[in-house]
């Protein structure tokens, strides 16, 4: 029977031409959000829509809708959530105008807001962590450090507080900070850079000196790998015979991870080497004061997390005393370990440590957690490369590193590892018979 006048021919060119103009169509519709690029619903004043993380899209996507329903998504830069299996947390960036008459309370009331609809509307949240930035024309750069406030609270303690208003419900959270010069922005952290030597007429001793002050690290990194225990004011794996493992996590205090981290550590019964960015601990020190009422171990890494090697003697100083600073201010502790910004040292880092009474901790076992993005590859390389003594490298705000971490640590356990911080592996307890 033939077709009749209204049945369109699949064959026909302008029926082919409707499918590739729908395929291109969804091709854009993806990449556009994959790219996280403003479409049709961004926010007014020219400011790009809120961008999602996409590590727990179904409750980022919640969240952004509470958001839009409280009027706040011109306030809302990003939104990243993510679980441990136990407890979901999400991290949420927001901004302030330093124009408004009162800058702080607008900015409380807002926060306030926030945490009060996103708890009732998406019930799968335990934790919201709060950043604030000063809002700028240009587009949110997710690496800006000049933050200007941060808070962080649970359900339980946003529901205590609903009777109040939104401002005084941030007041009465006994997690928040503020920065000194709020609302006004932070000025941009500077690295300096080490002078070269003065010239000498010895041109051959001065060659000399430096091939050995070059090949200096290769040789004290190589021998702590070998004997194990402390070589030259540093210590790579500990003296074996040794049945245990040191886990070390560098970078943060981090929003979302550091909770995340903790309560994995917690449930799972093992303690850890946190080293600190100074900067981060000023800014998140209630997550620092919580690795330490845990009974984790603080080490110093950097102020700015920034190569050691190319400050000047000053500088380099100023850099570790700093970072000392804010680490005892927050918790109480002074560090006795520092950890190199990607394990640059040299004898001039080797003198400033001593200096301040810190020994020098690098690694045995590296498997590059902040590069792999498959959870079974970086698994499969830190066990690999883990044995009695060694210490092992891994980084906060990794999400892979999260998921993996039951299940490594839970394996070396069987192979009759006892996993712990890097003191308890340089100096284990004293093993008693009955």
């Amino acid at each position: 029977m033939p077709c009749s006048s209204h049945t369109p021919n699949p064959r026909s060119p302008t029926a082919a031409f409707r499918r590739r103009r729908k395929a291109l169509a969804a091709l854009l519709g993806f990449l556009l959000c994959a790219l996280q690029v403003p479409g049709p619903e961004a926010s007014a004043g020219g400011r790009r829509g809120v961008r999602l993380a996409g590590t727990f899209p179904h409750a980022e996507k919640a969240i952004l809708a509470s958001v839009r329903r409280a009027g706040l998504e011109s306030r809302v830069a990003r939104i990243a959530v993510d679980t441990n299996g136990f407890i979901t947390v999400a991290a949420v960036t927001v901004t302030y105008q330093s124009s408004e008459p009162d800058p702080l309370l607008a900015l409380q009331t807002t926060v306030g807001t926030l945490l009060r609809r996103t708890f009732e509307d998406v019930p799968v949240l335990d934790e919201l962590d709060v950043t604030a930035l000063e809002e700028h024309s240009d587009p949110f750069d997710g690496h800006r450090q000049d933050v200007g406030f941060t808070a962080a609270a649970t359900r339980a303690e946003v529901q205590s507080l609903l009777g109040l208003p939104p401002a005084q419900v941030v007041r009465r959270l006994p997690r928040t900070w503020v920065h000194p010069s709020f609302p006004h922005g932070v000025p941009p952290l500077k690295v300096g850079r080490r002078s070269p030597k003065a010239s000498s007429p010895r041109i051959a001793t001065d060659t000399w000196q430096a091939v050995w002050d070059w090949t200096d690290p290769l040789r004290t990194r190589l021998l702590g790998m070998l004997v194990g225990g402390v070589v030259d004011g540093t210590v790579s794996r500990a003296r074996p015979p040794s049945r245990s493992v040191a886990f070390t996590f560098d970078d943060g205090p981090e929003p979302l991870y550091t909770p995340l981290l903790l309560d994995t550590l917690r449930r799972l019964g093992v303690h850890a080497t946190f080293f600190l960015v100074g900067a981060r601990v000023d800014q998140y020190p209630y997550f620092a004061r919580a690795m330490v009422r845990e009974g984790h171990e603080i080490g110093n890494h950097g102020y700015r997390h920034v190569p050691l090697t190319r400050l000047e003697a000053a500088e380099l100083r100023g850099e570790l005393e700093r970072a000392q600073r804010a680490v005892e201010a927050a918790t109480g502790v002074r560090p006795r370990y520092l950890r190199p910004p990607g394990g640059g040292y040299d004898r001039h880092v080797l003198q400033a440590a001593s200096a301040l009474g810190l020994l020098v901790v690098l690694w045995t076992d590296n498997p590059g957690d902040y590069r792999i993005g498959d959870p079974g590859r970086l698994r499969t390389r830190l066990l690999s490369r883990a044995f009695g003594g060694s210490i092992v490298l891994l980084h906060q705000g990794i999400p892979n590193t999260m998921r993996i971490l039951p299940d490594v640590i839970r394996t070396l356990q069987r192979l009759g590892y006892r996993v712990g911080t890097v003191t308890q592996i340089l100096d284990p307890p004293e093993v008693r018979t009955p």
